[in-house]
């Protein structure tokens, strides 16, 4: 599968996020990030894996780790279904798919029929109760994918989804997250 590999520099870019501020991944150099894919706002897997990971972000934050999100959606439909959720790190929308284009994130039918085959996950979202059942603003074949960037902006994991629900185990963000950091001026190996 084409896509970025361990030890490549992160790819730079620079977009507003779902509030308007400007994100670009280079003013991150010097601390980790993690840089999560997301497929659009009201996708059920999406809805219980946010949910997780905005109960984990100030854990993260604490040990060093920013997260970017991305959804497939527009910034109003994000905005409309996971604003409420009280953002914690900056979300970004992109509905033309550029991002995921850069970092080689892809969509599959089958990604999609094995996806759901995750009956618990899927029961747990339409439990949850932000989650809304909406017609998706986006492409249904989609698949999430997850990135681990180091503070020397070099990719530490890239976690390309096998189906729609699949997403980077929290215990490998959490040995990332635990991780010392040598100053980015240091050269060391990774």
């Amino acid at each position: 599968m084409p896509g970025l590999q361990i030890g490549a520099p992160a790819l730079d870019f620079m977009v507003p996020d779902i509030e308007g501020r400007q994100i670009r991944l280079s003013d991150y150099r010097g601390k980790k990030v993690l840089l999560t894919f997301f497929r659009f706002a009201t996708c059920p897997f999406c809805t219980i894996r946010f949910s997780s990971l905005l109960r984990e972000a100030q854990q993260y934050a604490e040990q060093g780790v920013q997260i970017i999100a991305v959804f497939e959606s527009s910034a109003e439909y994000i905005q409309a279904y996971m604003g409420q959720r009280g953002l914690s790190f900056p979300v970004i929308a992109d509905p033309e798919a550029k991002l995921y284009q850069l970092y080689g994130v892809q969509k599959s039918i089958p990604g999609l029929l094995l996806g759901m085959l995750r009956l618990p996950t899927l029961m747990r979202a339409l439990f949850d109760p932000i989650f809304h059942m909406a017609k998706p603003d986006a492409s249904i074949i989609r698949l999430p994918a997850d990135f681990l960037i180091g503070s020397d902006q070099l990719i530490h994991a890239a976690y390309y989804g096998r189906d729609i629900g699949d997403h980077i185990p929290f215990s490998s963000i959490d040995r990332f997250a635990a991780q010392i950091t040598l100053p980015v001026s240091e050269p060391h190996s990774v």
